[in-house]
């Protein structure tokens, strides 16, 4: 077994656990057991040496010395059977004892001669004794508020010890034994546990980026190794889905700048073929030139969606009043558009409206979904730019302070071109994607701008959709949240 493995490190914990659980258990059930029998021991001691202690006051004094075991027979109708009886008088001499005592006597320690002297008990255990282990008990008994003499009432601690020997050598051979089988038993869980991890580790082995179609099969029952295949199919659509927009990003980055270079070596090899009249080859400089400038602008467009990509661009905020901006901007493509005799208008809300962002990248987004509807907009249509304000509630309010509407600036850019087709819309944000090519590349299009844009709003946090009908005109809807007055603009 590899001892580095999950399964072993599963075993080794479960084991561990149940071994600590095990042993405090056994543990405290010796000393459970252990304090009963010595308690039962010593209220079995104290009961006697107390009973001892009420007749020597009063009839026992009529038995003179003679055998202890005889006079409590005969006084109490007592046999203490197994117990060891011993009388001091207040100075420690030995007065009577029992029969079973004979010729020896039962120790007692300075400590609790001096608590008897006092008049309190002490309890002891010896195994001075022969090789018998006992338990005493020194029970002072007291006349006229002096201590007139002292019990000692011992019984054997060989059942005792029998008991807790026999329930220690059993915890010491089952304990091992119950963790050796739930080693067993928890190897085998482990193995049951994670053998859906290997399938997964397997299947996962062989998807590679030529592959990523290839799915983990999923589990019927519905548990954390069920939730663990779900995120890595879902892992493996969204790396899938990446790989294949790189494909396609690459595939259609390689034909705009193949189209132009194929134009720009197509003319200098025409124009090499024979000597031309100077104005021939201006015409060939421009034309070379309009290719160069649209190779220019792909490769800035590409450049900036890079950067944009990992993180390096930042943009720099700060309050633009949209009502403002949006006129100001609006004056200026009117000159655009007035070749193609567009009007471009614009609804206006009547409330000032502030958002939070970057003036420059601002600009590039309308400038880009107004130039887009100037381009798509036949000669002497229109185009609409609508500015309102809206509210709509939090996603996942947290407090109840995070139930209030968020608000939003909306900026709806409506021309009256020629449209987008249904399943286009969904792919019109798309790097490259143009609805019609060759028309796009006429107009000097390089299918980058509505990435760029899409860009720009989800930077600052809002959102960009489009409705459109073929032949009727398309609406670029902004949606950019507007900070919280009360709050700041935390939210940025």
């Amino acid at each position: 077994m590899d001892f580095r493995s999950l399964r072993f490190k599963l075993t080794l914990w479960y084991v561990l656990i149940l071994g600590v659980l095990l042993i405090s258990f056994s543990g405290l059930l010796y000393l459970t057991l252990s304090r009963s029998l010595y308690r039962d021991v010593d209220h079995k001691l104290r009961s006697l040496a107390e009973l001892i202690a009420t007749e020597s006051t009063s009839p026992l004094n009529k038995f003179g010395f003679g055998n202890i075991d005889q006079t409590l027979e005969a006084a109490m109708n007592l046999k203490p059977v197994g117990k060891f009886i011993q009388v001091l008088d207040e100075s420690g001499r030995i007065g009577r004892k029992s029969e079973n005592l004979k010729n020896v006597r039962l120790p007692i320690s300075l400590q609790a001669l001096r608590n008897a002297s006092n008049g309190s008990i002490s309890y002891e255990t010896t195994h001075s004794f022969g090789n018998t282990p006992l338990r005493i008990i020194t029970y002072p008994v007291k006349e006229n508020n002096q201590v007139a003499k002292i019990i000692q009432v011992a019984s054997s601690l060989e059942d005792v010890e029998d008991a807790l020997n026999t329930l220690f050598v059993i915890l010491a051979v089952t304990v091992p034994s119950i963790l050796m089988i739930a080693s067993l038993g928890g190897l085998f869980l482990a193995n049951k546990a994670l053998k859906p991890v290997d399938r997964i580790t397997q299947t996962a082995r062989m998807i590679t980026s030529r592959n990523l179609n290839q799915r983990i099969q999923t589990l019927k029952v519905k548990d954390e190794i069920s939730r663990l295949v779900d995120t890595f199919n879902e892992m493996i659509s969204r790396l899938d889905h990446s790989f294949r927009q790189i494909k396609q990003f690459t595939a259609d980055a390689s034909h705009e700048l193949k189209t132009p270079l194929t134009i720009l070596k197509g003319e200098v090899e025409v124009t090499l073929r024979k000597k031309r009249m100077p104005h021939e080859y201006e015409q060939i400089l421009v034309s070379n030139l309009e290719e160069i400038n649209r190779m220019s602008k792909i490769v800035e467009d590409l450049l900036l969606l890079s950067r944009a990509d990992i993180g390096e661009i930042r943009l720099n905020k700060e309050d633009i009043h949209l009502n403002r901006f949006i006129q100001g901007l609006t004056e200026q493509m009117k000159i655009l558009a007035q070749p193609k005799n567009i009007r471009i208008e614009i609804s206006n809300h009547q409330e000032e409206i502030h958002v939070f962002g970057d003036a420059l990248r601002m600009r590039e987004l309308f400038i880009n979904l107004i130039e887009n509807g100037i381009k798509y907009t036949e000669e002497g249509g229109s185009i609409l730019i609508t500015l309102t304000q809206e509210a709509e509630p939090p996603a996942h309010p947290l407090t109840p302070a995070d139930k209030r509407p968020v608000h939003f600036a909306k900026v709806i850019v409506t021309d009256t071109g020629i449209g987008i087709a249904k399943d286009d819309q969904e792919r019109i944000f798309n790097r490259f994607f143009r609805v019609d090519k060759a028309r796009s590349r006429e107009q000097g299009g390089s299918g980058l701008g509505l990435s760029i844009c899409r860009w720009i709003v989800e930077a600052h946090q809002g959102d960009i959709t489009v409705k459109s009908e073929p032949g009727k005109g398309s609406s670029f809807i902004v949606r950019l949240p507007i900070p919280n007055q009360e709050q700041g603009m935390v939210n940025y």
